[in-house]
């Protein structure tokens, strides 16, 4: 039973690849654009009046104007089926589910060159959770730079799927569970850092961006060393969005990690997002003539395109990605991932279908999921079905899940 509860957690990041409220990627064409249906609430403004019918003027107080709040509400409940074998053991059971997730959001911000944001996140999934992610500052500074410091989290570059820490990492399997991640985060510079504390500055100019950051965790040993810093200059040259970055890791770990470098590239072409990035782990400056220099040399280039002229709305993101490693096996790695998803389709245009696939080439082992949605049965309701299949050289037989549950949304 552990482990059906477990898989809950790959539904629910599942869900949120697909279909989340949250958008991940702050952009207008965001792909998760390709799943959301955004409703705007508009209250109306009640206006009191005297007996005579003269209105009554009401001034907000200094406090309520600074101070804004918005959140995120998200539940599911449902059951799930689970058909693997682990460990030679077969697995068959049927379990139901119920998960309960809010971020509420605060800004107090009393100019508009200086704000204070933070979240709070609570929810229940087997267990009561309750967390503070994120408590920081940002301050525009002579009204040229902008600084940002605290509890947050830094996001660079246009890679999208690879990128992403929930299906790739060092840990074997996805979640811990019985779905093998095809490949670490290295497209992801920022994925190792397990620092709580950030601190990102940034000068912007015509031509583009010129970015520091700090990442480390407080404590009475404050040392130079115990931090991650990182430099980014970006630059738009003739439609071509143009970003070279480098890392210095912090130096106290075993054993030490060495300096990154990375070149990142992306332009639109006939109406597709076209990227690719070229990262590089030196472990030896001197001698990068041989396999002795790197760590790790990866390469990855991806495709976007939203088609929203007409309906049904289609949209696909694919990322191919290849890794030289002299230290594994068999240093050549090759892996794709794909997103894609159509919405409004259906005679009242409520219904959408999500697909997710990551594939190890070299290996030969992957994962496909499936999420068909209908919204509108409820209000802020949807009814969700989803199905995950694990398969290829890591899986004895392959592992199978589905689940049908409503789900439930709202942003306030």
């Amino acid at each position: 039973m552990k482990k059906i509860s477990l898989l809950l957690l790959i539904f629910s990041f599942f869900a949120f690849s697909l279909f989340s409220q949250e958008n991940e990627f702050i952009e207008e064409d965001d792909f998760d654009s390709i799943f959301e249906e955004a409703e705007d609430i508009e209250e109306s403004v009640v206006e009191e009046k005297t007996e005579n019918k003269t209105p009554v003027q009401v001034f907000t107080s200094a406090f309520s104007s600074m101070v804004h709040f918005s959140g995120s509400f998200s539940g599911e409940a449902g059951i799930v089926y689970v058909h693997m074998r682990d460990n030679d053991d077969n697995d068959n059971d049927v379990s139901g589910f119920v998960t309960l997730k809010n971020t509420l959001n605060m800004t107090v911000s009393p100019v508009s060159s200086f704000a204070i944001r933070g979240s709070l996140y609570t929810g229940i999934d087997n267990k009561f959770t309750a967390e503070i992610q994120s408590l920081y500052f940002d301050y525009l500074l002579l009204n040229r730079v902008y600084i940002s410091a605290g509890k947050k989290s830094i996001s660079w570059g246009n890679i999208r799927l690879f990128d992403n820490t929930d299906y790739y990492g060092d840990e074997n399997k996805l979640f811990n569970m019985c779905l093998y991640k095809t490949g670490p985060a290295y497209a992801n510079i920022f994925a190792e850092d397990s620092a709580a504390l950030a601190l990102d500055i940034r000068y912007p100019w015509s031509w583009g961006t010129l970015t520091f950051a700090i990442t480390g965790n407080l404590s009475s040993d404050i040392k130079p060393n115990n931090f991650n810093y990182y430099g980014s200059l970006e630059l738009s040259v003739l439609n071509t969005n143009i970003n070279l970055y480098v890392k210095r890791p912090e130096k106290t770990t075993t054993p030490v990690k060495t300096n990154l470098a990375g070149l990142e590239i992306k332009r639109t072409i006939f109406g597709f997002d076209t990227y690719a990035q070229a990262l590089v782990r030196v472990k030896n400056i001197n001698n990068l003539g041989s396999e002795a220099g790197y760590d790790y040399v990866l390469a990855t280039a991806g495709l976007y395109r939203l088609f929203d002229s007409f309906d049904p709305n289609i949209g696909f993101n694919i990322e191919y990605q290849h890794e030289y490693n002299p230290s594994k096996p068999n240093k050549h790695y090759d892996r794709i991932a794909f997103e894609g998803g159509i919405k409004r389709m259906g005679k009242n245009k409520n219904m959408k279908l999500g697909v997710l696939s990551h594939f190890n080439i070299t290996e030969l082992h992957g994962y496909t999921g499936l999420n068909f949605l209908v919204s509108g049965l409820l209000p802020y309701a949807d009814w969700s079905n989803k199905l995950v299949v694990g398969y290829g050289s890591k899986y004895e037989i392959p592992a199978f899940m589905f689940s049908s549950s409503i789900s439930l949304s709202l942003d306030y």
